[in-house]
C-alpha cells in the first residue's frame, strides 16, 4: 500500500525538477499518454504524483505536506543553493521539531522537519 498525494500543475517541469534533481526523490512511475505524469516516491510509502495541465492551476491553500527529513540543516542547505525560494527559515518548534517550509512550483506547501 501507499500514501499518494496527487497534485495538477501547469508548472510540471520545475516541480519534476525540485522533488527528482533537488530533493532526491526517485521516479517510480511516469508516463506521456494523455498528458504527462509522473511520481515520486519518498520512503516506502509515501508518493507526490505530478499530472501535467495545460491551464493554469490555483495554489494549494488549506493543506500542506509535512515531510520527516534525517538532517533538516542539510536539505535546508541544498534547497537553498538549488534557488529554492524558502518561506519560512529552519525554526525550533515546542512541540519537539525542527523545521523549514518552501511552497513548491505547483503552490504546495511543503513543510521538512526532523524530530529534537
Amino acid at each position: 500500500m501507499e500514501l499518494r498525494v496527487v497534485r495538477v500543475t501547469d508548472r510540471f517541469d520545475d516541480a519534476c525538477h525540485l522533488y527528482g534533481a533537488v530533493l532526491g526523490w526517485r521516479v517510480t512511475r511516469e508516463w506521456t499518454e494523455g498528458g504527462r505524469g509522473r511520481i515520486f516516491g519518498y520512503g516506502d510509502v509515501g508518493r507526490v504524483e505530478l499530472m501535467e495541465s495545460v491551464e493554469a492551476v490555483s495554489p494549494v491553500t488549506g493543506v500542506f505536506l509535512s515531510i520527516e527529513t534525517e538532517d533538516v540543516d542539510d536539505l535546508y542547505a541544498r534547497v537553498v543553493r538549488a534557488g529554492v525560494q524558502v518561506s519560512e527559515g529552519v525554526t525550533q518548534r515546542p512541540w519537539g521539531h525542527r523545521n523549514f517550509s518552501v511552497v513548491d512550483p505547483s503552490g504546495l506547501s511543503l513543510v521538512f522537519f526532523e524530530w529534537i
